[in-house]
């Protein structure tokens, strides 16, 4: 399998992963969603639960965070194979 076409699927299944993750995480960030509301004025939490920029914001770190973990330990694993030569 050629390399970008790795690199490609690898960040698909990051992009995906991460989809879940950041709505449970929204979902348990109500407390906090609930204090920038009554301390800024933000809309951020309704009837049905948080807003839609708050899921963004979640997901947004959260995949931030996967792919720089997924480019750490791709240099990581690059680097170790060019010390063993």
């Amino acid at each position: 399998m050629p390399r970008y076409l790795r690199y490609f699927l690898g960040g698909l299944a990051v992009l995906f992963i991460c989809m879940p993750i950041a709505f449970i995480g929204t979902f348990l960030l109500s407390p906090l969603w609930s204090w920038i509301e009554k301390t800024y004025g933000i809309e951020s939490i309704g009837h049905s639960g948080p807003s839609d920029w708050c899921f963004y914001v979640v997901y947004g770190v959260l995949v931030v965070l996967a792919w720089s973990v997924f480019a750490f330990i791709r240099v990581h694993l690059r680097l170790g194979k060019a010390n063993t030569i």
